[in-house]
This record gives structure tokens, sequence and C-alpha cells, in this order.
């Protein structure tokens, strides 16, 4: 089955699972063969990336327990929508809607993108410069952009698309510049470019208790789905014991 296996970010101890599709159901030896690899490589934990409902029987029964709870939102593009959407690519990307500049996210850039990433989620969640290279891989296609303002990066988003759907998949905003409408520029832009590409519906989490962001994401057109995601972790014991 297609996961990632590395390293949590800023913690060489707990190993981080992803799986690289949403509607797989791993199984009992699945879930073993994870737990035994993050052992051998030394781990004293594993943890997982965001899982659905249907993703988690197996690893509750090997003894993973949640540890946070996410949001699901859905936007369906082809409806109608409380903003207008743009087909057509902008640059510099201004207009009524947008009046900061959007670029594009560079590799020089994810070491800041990773301190605006820590600072907008605080440990044991932001992200490092290693963990963000990972999520633009996790696609097969994706958007990078970021907002810097007098120099320095305030803003970042993360965006990935399949053949027809979408995922915002991070976007930070710097604490000192939250609340003043970049996040809200960065998923405007993430919205058209999957429009521009044909994705019929875009899916994003968030923290359970992060009204401000789920506020946001309503504003543009999601709507909240009624399944939670979890994200699970395991103590491993010594392999060696």
């Amino acid at each position: 089955m297609r996961a990632r296996l590395g390293n949590w970010p800023y913690d060489p101890n707990v190993a981080h699972l992803v799986l690289l599709d949403h509607n797989m159901v791993p199984d009992a030896g699945d879930v073993s063969t994870w737990v035994q690899m993050a052992a051998q490589r030394g781990a004293k934990a594993l943890r997982t990336g965001a899982l659905f409902p249907t993703s988690i029987h197996a690893f509750e029964q090997a003894g993973f327990v949640p540890i946070d709870a996410l949001t699901l939102l859905e936007c369906d593009l082809s409806g109608p929508l409380p903003i207008k959407l743009s087909r057509r690519s902008m640059r510099p990307r201004t207009s009524p809607q947008r009046t900061t500049p959007v670029r594009r996210l560079r590799f020089t850039d994810l070491s800041a993108a990773a301190t605006v990433d820590r600072r907008a989620f605080s440990p044991p969640w932001g992200n490092d410069p290693e963990t963000l290279a990972e999520i633009c891989r996790a696609t097969p296609h994706y958007r990078s952009r970021a907002i810097s303002e007098s120099g320095q990066l305030s803003a970042f988003s993360i965006s990935g698309r399949t053949k027809s759907c979408g995922y915002i998949q991070r976007v930070a905003v710097d604490p000192s510049r939250q609340r003043c409408g970049l996040g809200r520029t960065l998923v405007i832009d993430a919205m058209e470019w999957m429009l521009r590409r044909n994705a019929g519906r875009v899916l994003v989490n968030t923290a359970a208790d992060n009204q401000a962001a789920i506020s946001l994401y309503r504003s543009v057109g999601f709507e909240t789905r009624p399944e939670r995601l979890v994200i699970l972790e395991l103590s491993i014991g010594n392999p060696q014991q």
C-alpha cells in the first residue's frame, strides 16, 4: 500500500506515517509492518497523518490512540459560490478581491516558510523544510505560493491536485499578520488554480477548534463535512527488548 514513513518535524524520536491515498483502508498486517519499520529506525512513537474514519480501524486495533481531531471541509467548484473566481491567471495577481501580490514559493523559501509555519501552528504541529517539501510531492500536481512584505515572507500556501479533486494542504500566516486577509488571498488563489485545471471539488482540513480558519473557508464557499479526521499515535517499545 502506498504510504510514506518519515520523521516528525523537529522530533527525531517520533516517526511520521502518511497514507498517500485517503481512500486506502489498511489492514492489521499493513499497520504491523509500519510499526516494525518505525521501531527499526529507533523511533519511540509512531504518529499518523490525518486519517479518514474508514482508515482508522486497524490502527485502533493495534493500540493507536487519537491525539488530535480535524474538521473536514469541501467546496464544490461547479456550484454557486459567495466569491467570484477567475479562470484566468493574473500576473501580478491583483484584482478587487486580491490586492496583495502572490508569487511562487521557491525551494530556497522553504526555511523561511518553515519558520512561519512553526510560529503559526506551534509545536508539535509546525512543519520543517523537509516536511514542507514532502507536502509538495504528495500529489501528482501542486501549486506553492508565498506572500512577502518588506522583504520578509509573511504567508504561504501549498495546494495539490489529482485529476478531478483539489486539496488545500497547508496555509500558514505569520501570527503578526493574521486577520489581514493574507490567508484568504492564498486560498482564493488555490481555488482559481484548481478551477483552471478542471478540478470539480476541493478538500481542506483544519484543527476542530480553529474557528478562525473554519470561518475563512466557509466565507469562500466551503461546507463542513460530517466526518472528522483524526491523528493517531502509538508508543513503541525498544525492539531489542
